[in-house]
């Protein structure tokens, strides 16, 4: 199979040891190590655990504020 030149271009400056322009393009094989699927957006169940988090939350804060007012307030 013939080469191309930039085949060419790469192998002679490994063979003298010089920086080729075409040594800073990637091949498929780093597009690959590149590209893992990460999920950028949660999952719909993260999105449910956090409201779900969340909700139980704002509930403990609820009570517990209206424990401080029943405590420290007496008109309450």
């Amino acid at each position: 199979m013939a080469r191309t030149q930039t085949q060419k271009a790469l192998s002679k400056a490994k063979r003298a040891g010089n920086y080729c322009s075409a040594q800073s393009r990637k091949t498929n094989g780093h597009y690959g190590e590149i590209s893992q699927h990460v999920r950028m957006k949660p999952t719909k169940q993260e999105q449910l655990q956090r409201v779900k988090h969340k909700k139980r939350i704002v509930q403990s804060d609820a009570s517990f504020f209206c424990l401080l007012c029943y405590y420290f307030i007496p008109s309450c």
